[in-house]
């Protein structure tokens, strides 16, 4: 009997932590929300930075952060690059 109850209480905390775990929020850790992009002439978000071809020299916008799931640029001051895109 002593067997028995010992079975089923290792039995009920198995059973107790894979349904904890089951029902965790997934980690979003590895998902990428924002993104360097290239900017258009009309302010808008353009294809993502080619790093063979970075923004140099000064002059107007040439890339800064965006958040992919809006398209909204995100301000972050050392994601913001004036210049032109290099060919």
């Amino acid at each position: 009997m002593n067997k028995l109850r010992l079975t089923l209480g290792i039995a009920a905390i198995a059973i107790g932590s894979f349904a904890a775990f089951s029902f965790a929020p997934a980690s979003n850790l590895n998902e990428e929300t924002t993104g360097e992009f290239y900017v258009n002439p009309n302010g808008s978000m353009g294809l993502p930075v080619d790093p063979a071809h970075p923004c140099e020299g000064s002059g107007p916008l040439c890339s800064q952060e965006y958040n992919i799931e809006t398209g909204e640029k995100t301000d972050n001051p050392a994601l913001i690059k004036n210049g032109v895109r290099r060919p």
